[in-house]
This record gives C-alpha cells, sequence and structure tokens, in this order.
C-alpha cells in the first residue's frame, strides 16, 4: 500500500517536472531551426551594436575586476586593520543582490533626470544635454 502510494507520488512528480521542462525544450527546438531571414535582418541592423557593447561590457567588468576586487582581496587575505572582518564580509555583499535590481538601482542614478546628472548640472551650470558629454549604452 505504502509503496503504491510513493510510486504513484513519483509519477505525479515526474508528471510536473516534465510540465515545467517542456517551455525549455520548446526553446531549444526553436533555436536549432533558425529562420536566415531573420539572422540577416538582426545582422543588418541591431547585431553589430549588440555585440560592440557585449564586448565593452566585458572590458569593463575585466578591469573593474582587476582594479577593485584583486586588490581588496589581497589586502584582506595579507594585512591585518582595523575593520577587516567587517569589510570582509561587506565585500561579499554585491553578490547578494540580483542583477536586475542593481541595473535598475543604476539606470535610475545614472539616468537625465536622476541625481547624478541633476547634480552635475546644478553644480556646473549646465542647462541641457549638449552642455556635457555622459556615456550612454544603447542599442
Amino acid at each position: 500500500m505504502i509503496l503504491g502510494l510513493a510510486r504513484s507520488w513519483s509519477l505525479a512528480g515526474y508528471a510536473v517536472a516534465a510540465l515545467l521542462v517542456l517551455p525549455l525544450f520548446a526553446l531549444i527546438f526553436q533555436a536549432l531551426q533558425p529562420d536566415e531571414a531573420v539572422f540577416g535582418h538582426l545582422l543588418a541592423t541591431v547585431l553589430p551594436t549588440y555585440i560592440r557593447n557585449s564586448l565593452l561590457l566585458i572590458l569593463g567588468v575585466s578591469l573593474g575586476s582587476l582594479l577593485l576586487a584583486i586588490p581588496c582581496a589581497w589586502l584582506i587575505a595579507r594585512c591585518e586593520f582595523f575593520g577587516r572582518r567587517y569589510l570582509q564580509w561587506a565585500l561579499l555583499l554585491p553578490l547578494a543582490m540580483p542583477g536586475y535590481i542593481v541595473a535598475y538601482v543604476y539606470t535610475d542614478l545614472l539616468d537625465y533626470a536622476g541625481p547624478v546628472q541633476r547634480s552635475l548640472r546644478s553644480i556646473f551650470g549646465w542647462s541641457s544635454p549638449q552642455d556635457y558629454f555622459f556615456p550612454i549604452f544603447a542599442p
């Protein structure tokens, strides 16, 4: 009796898992049958910009890691100083934030109407976006 109940629960679990995995299989199936017209259109319009932005992102993250993360890790591992134990845990905090939330926060902070650009405009007396350059990575 108990063995039969365990098998029925296992079957139900497999059925639910199969339902959850079906969209993934559909995406894989669709990706294996590409439409040449779509890729041609993407290559002619947005793909070069996306590739350039991706390479710039890779370069920026690599440089940021080299300039910020490696020195901090070396200091934590090799030196003893006041607040080291707290800093050791504080350096892990960015890993606890989901990437999309961090992206929204940075977008809000660095947007034209955000506090960073508003402060720059008020400090330097700029009145329009033509008065200064602020990097924008848009497609």
